[in-house]
């Protein structure tokens, strides 16, 4: 194996700082040595010297592609630092989905994701199965996966979805592979339900961002660390520009912006951290103002599909939504937040109880308290144990026969806290559908 010496480094260094940003200073002389060998027997050159000016006079640029495959880091595994993806499950999906449903009404939810520096793809399969794994069925979404690399070889890689042994055995935990791949000739391949979702494409981190678009979350992990100072800021800054008012950037857990982009805020959770632009909160605040621009039907029903998130709620998402998304899973309608107020139906008086209101009326051997409560409310009420859950959920049954308000407090006890509560649950959503027929009829 052919050794490079100091003068060498430096040119070969300066060379491909050129042609792909990646600087190399002259502690890497053992990296362009190891890397750059195997491209010296291939094209018949003495020495590194050799090689750098044969590439410059290539007039194809063909030798330039090789370099730049050869020095760019291919290292990488499914789900490497499961850090970022648990707070991509946990933390910035939820909370994105959470905006974009207040925002989008009944259309489908939009979340673009991108890849910097994907390599051979580990990293945004990663992420289509992180995303599958929380949202299930994808047919309410509208989901786009960009990858990117400046390598030809890594891209192509990455398209294809094939991966080796040794390759699935770095990071893929087995119910997973069993899940989403399958068996094929010198390995496993990524099953189209994955692979459809991504989108990849040869890019510099150099180049403009214009044709890019915006992005909810970007994943740019130990890439800025082959980056001189300046270029780091120009990066940071260009991936500002292309990241939405509330979106995420995630860097690799060594990488720290500090003075270089003022523009991020960091966040913690789950021990991990993710990165904001700074105002990011007033973001979320006009994603989350409902729509109340013009009168009549429409404002309203916008108003009643608006969810709000729960104040001081450390579970993503809130269980109360999540009970929603399972009753939506049946075909019901939808379950209010607890914080979210129903419209008064057309010549209602001011202050009148609503039909999503819990009376709580004078029955026999218990007196009435006066108090109501919105049916969400009720229902957090019952989940966090401020009340006892067989007792309050007693009468359910019987009232939504009835249609007599639900009783608080009842005589026997219930079958079962758990069917008591699935009873609440099919009473409220059956009282919001009469809600949303009411406005219907206008």
């Amino acid at each position: 194996m052919a050794k490079i010496t100091a003068d060498e480094i430096k040119l070969l260094a300066q060379y491909i700082y050129n042609i792909s940003g990646i600087y190399l200073d002259q502690d890497k002389g053992y990296l362009l040595e190891t890397r750059l060998n195997p491209l010296l027997a291939a094209h018949r050159c003495d020495s590194f010297m050799a090689l750098y000016h044969k590439a410059r006079s290539n007039a194809s640029r063909s030798l330039d592609k090789e370099i730049i495959n050869a020095i760019s880091t291919n290292e990488t595994l499914f789900f490497r630092d499961s850090k970022p993806f648990e707070l991509l499950k946990n933390k910035i999906i939820p909370d994105l989905v959470d905006h974009r449903s207040a925002a989008s009404g009944q259309g489908k939810i939009k979340l673009r994701i991108w890849s910097a520096a994907c390599s051979t793809g580990q990293e945004v399969y990663s992420i289509a199965i992180s995303l599958l794994e929380t949202l299930g069925d994808l047919s309410d979404y509208d989901i786009t996966l960009l990858g990117t690399d400046i390598s030809d070889e890594a891209i192509a890689k990455a398209s294809y979805g094939l991966y080796g042994k040794f390759e699935i055995e770095r990071g893929l935990p087995k119910n997973i592979l069993q899940r989403y791949f399958t068996p094929s000739a010198g390995g496993w391949r990524v099953k189209d339900q994955i692979r459809s979702l991504v989108v990849f494409r040869k890019f510099n981190l150099m180049d403009s961002y214009s044709a890019l678009g915006s992005f909810d979350v970007i994943f740019c992990r130990n890439v800025a660390i082959y980056f001189t100072d300046a270029d780091k800021r120009k990066l940071f800054q260009k991936l500002a520009q292309v990241l939405a008012d509330d979106g995420c950037l995630i860097i690799g857990g060594s990488e720290s912006l500090g003075n270089i982009a003022p523009q991020f805020r960091a966040r913690n959770y789950l021990r991990g951290v993710y990165y904001q632009l700074q105002g990011a909160e007033e973001a979320v605040k006009k994603l989350r103002k409902p729509a109340t621009a013009g009168a009549g039907r429409a404002a309203r029903k916008a108003a009643v599909k608006t969810p709000a998130k729960r104040k001081n709620s450390r579970q993503s998402p809130p269980r109360v939504e999540k009970k929603a998304a399972r009753l939506q899973g049946n075909n019901l309608p939808p379950i209010p937040s607890p914080t979210e107020k129903l419209p008064d139906p057309p010549g209602s008086v001011e202050n009148e109880r609503s039909d999503n209101d819990i009376s709580v009326p004078e029955v026999s051997g218990m007196p009435a308290n006066g108090d109501s409560c919105s049916a969400a409310s009720f229902l957090e009420a019952v989940e966090s144990r401020e009340q006892s859950g067989a007792s309050l959920l007693d009468s359910l049954p019987a009232a939504r026969q009835s249609g007599k308000p639900l009783i608080i407090g009842g005589g026997r006890e219930a079958d079962s806290e758990q069917g008591a509560k699935s009873s609440l649950l099919q009473s409220i959503a059956e009282r919001h559908q009469d809600g949303n027929e009411n406005l219907e009829q206008e």
